[in-house]
């Protein structure tokens, strides 16, 4: 084998090239195309899993320093990706596990070392979701990460709800998942399956929640479920919620892993659902709601005082008979400041999917859209960000939105933006005149939404 062969195996179908080109081009379309030219590649699919599949976690906050071992052969990325195995397996924890990811990057090549970390962060970093995957290596390709919605607000909605009802208000936070495992490992998530880095803010409390009695190997087990709900973040003086782009710019940075200690403090979690993990991975659970809520409550009860504040609290739930209770605390709601309520059945199952048995009532109407591209601003904002080119996952529905991005916002690097979900208010959606495209009516942007990686469809 010559020189050229061997780098050509060291380097296993040139991954880190692939993961470059996809990087170089944010459309859809050619993300797909450039999938679709390396169908075959193995190494690229097993990068691609390792990558992108939520419940594939490697417990690794930050990346070890590390230095190439030149007196030791050079490994291939697939020997890499093998031995992250025991990362995930948590045969190695704490410092082993430090030791053991220093190993693995001091072996293989720096271009390959790069694709680990990737991994090992989660992150790609070339634009690449589970969707787009899945589209072309096969549905189940990379199993997705379930979130089950509720229906937009209408008439026809409102005729899966069964009375009495539940009424509950709608938060306005960041949505995740506190989960924990048969171990004891806790983990918290975002609505897409991406780790919130809290540093166990959580960890505690959830643990005598879920606490079994010992096996009779002596083993401490738990309860493995999943705490559905809102992340929140109060005030500097704890004493009032911040409004949602204030406080997810603070959970943003936990995204990013950047968040102080002193603001992870602030961080409280609002739960309407516990579900438990089996259940939750296959994507249905059939235990009633009204169960699911009981075994919840008395779970905390029998730790703390469920109705007290805590870092995790349970949402107050209303009972209504009819319609007309809904509207009644739903202008309550708004009255009161609130975004609006979620309706929802007693009986219903938990399930992956936007579900009928939950309508939301709110007063504005809300998207999260892809941020393909950047217009340069005019005047005062000349060399700066002039609106955000949005599109739907779909990609039936574009929209150049400007309004509502601050001066600082306008002041950032494009690449901030592109490629990146953005979370847009609008009072209704329009057929283009000039175009095949739906836009929308007067929209303003929000925020970043760093907690998400797929738009709405239309």
């Amino acid at each position: 084998m010559n020189d050229q062969e061997n780098v050509r195996k060291i380097m296993d179908d040139w991954v880190p090239d692939i993961l470059t080109e996809l990087e170089s081009d944010n459309s859809r379309l050619f993300k797909e195309e450039i999938l679709r030219k390396n169908l075959d590649n193995e190494t690229l699919k097993r990068v691609l899993k390792a990558a992108l599949d939520p419940y594939t976690q490697y417990y690794q906050r930050k990346i070890p320093k590390y230095s190439r071992k030149e007196d030791q052969p050079i490994k291939s990325l697939n020997w890499a990706l093998s031995g992250l195995k025991q990362l995930t397996s948590r045969e190695y924890t704490g410092n082993a596990a430090i030791d053991h990811l220093q190993k693995i990057l001091s072996l293989v090549t720096e271009e390959n070392a790069e694709v680990i970390k990737r991994v090992v962060t989660k992150d790609l970093k070339c634009g690449v979701s589970i969707a787009t995957v899945n589209k072309i290596f096969g549905k189940d390709f990379i199993k997705t990460y379930p979130c089950m919605l509720a229906s937009a607000f209408n008439q026809k909605a409102f005729e899966a709800i069964k009375y009495p009802a539940l009424v509950q208000t709608k938060m306005d936070g960041m949505r995740a998942n506190i989960i924990i495992d048969s171990e004891g490992v806790v983990d918290v998530r975002s609505r897409n399956g991406k780790q919130i880095a809290l540093s166990g803010h959580f960890d505690e409390f959830v643990k005598n929640v879920f606490y079994k009695s010992p096996t009779l190997a002596n083993l401490d087990t738990f309860h493995g479920a999943v705490l559905d709900g809102e992340l929140l973040v109060l005030d500097e003086n704890d004493l009032y919620i911040l409004d949602r782009k204030t406080g997810n710019g603070i959970l943003n940075k936990a995204v990013k892993e950047t968040i102080t200690p002193e603001e992870t403090k602030r961080v409280r979690f609002v739960c309407w659902d516990m579900i438990p993990l089996e259940d939750f991975k296959e994507g249905l659970c059939k235990i009633p709601y009204f169960d699911r809520l009981d075994v919840l409550r008395e779970r905390m009860d029998g730790v703390y005082n469920a109705q007290e504040n805590h870092l995790i609290s349970i949402l107050q739930t209303e009972t209504v008979g009819d319609y007309a209770g809904c509207e009644e605390i739903f202008n309550e709601a708004l009255e009161a400041g609130e975004e609006g309520v979620i309706v929802k059945n007693g009986d219903s199952p938990w399930e992956d999917k936007r579900s009928k048995y939950q309508v939301k009532m709110k007063a504005e109407l809300e998207a999260d859209l892809l941020v393909e591209g950047v217009v340069e601003g005019t005047g005062k904002y000349a060399g700066q960000v002039g609106s955000l080119v949005c599109t739907t996952k779909d990609g039936n529905l574009r929209v150049n939105v400007g309004s509502g991005l601050s001066d600082e916002q306008r002041k950032k690097d494009p690449d901030e933006y592109i490629g990146k979900i953005v979370s847009v208010k609008y009072n209704e959606k329009i057929k283009d005149k000039n175009s095949d495209y739906w836009s929308l009516f007067l929209p303003i942007f929000q925020e970043l939404r760093l907690d998400k990686t797929v738009a709405d469809n239309l």
